[in-house]
């Protein structure tokens, strides 16, 4: 009995580790908002691979969608403090 793995799911788990841990450790706010997004959008993509295509558009509806345009309207409307 082999061991079979799919190099889709090893793409999408691994990618989605690499983007949460990228949306941790930016120094720039937006940045982290895009790979926040990023990271929305491979989940989405993984949950679609898991025959799960409702919560995948909410994935992408909800989270990807409204939620990053939010902060971006937050980072907007926040002052402009950049520190370095």
């Amino acid at each position: 009995m082999g061991l079979s793995v799919d190099i889709l799911s090893v793409v999408l788990g691994v990618s989605a580790v690499v983007l949460a841990v990228l949306t941790l450790e930016f120094k720039r706010i937006m940045h982290s908002i895009m790979a926040l997004c990023l990271f929305s959008v491979v989940l989405a993509l993984a949950f679609f691979y898991l025959s799960a295509p409702l919560v995948g558009v909410f994935q992408l509806a909800v989270l990807a969608g409204a939620v990053t345009v939010l902060f971006i309207i937050a980072l907007m409307l926040t002052g402009k403090v950049e520190v370095d």
